[in-house]
């Protein structure tokens, strides 16, 4: 019986799907950055979650940066008093 939680069992099947919608491939398979996908519709899918992973990750960058210089301006009180 095959286990599939064993890597070797994933690391092999994991070409034979498609990334995003776990359908078999046909006759051509497309690339997005060296992962393996089913159709034009897939690829747009691919990217179109990187981008808005793109915008989190900015989202977040501005937020941690935003709350950097606050923490900045509150120490730079509490030493002036």
């Amino acid at each position: 019986m095959k286990q599939r939680n064993d890597t070797r069992y994933l690391q092999r099947n994991a070409a034979k799907r498609c990334a995003i919608c776990d359908g078999k491939f046909g006759l051509i398979r497309h690339y997005s950055w060296r992962t393996a996908l089913c159709s034009k519709r897939c690829v747009d899918r691919f990217k179109s979650r990187e981008e808005a992973d793109r915008r989190w990750l900015l989202r977040l960058h501005l937020a941690r940066d935003t709350v950097a210089i606050g923490l900045m301006r509150f120490q730079s009180e509490e030493v002036g008093r």
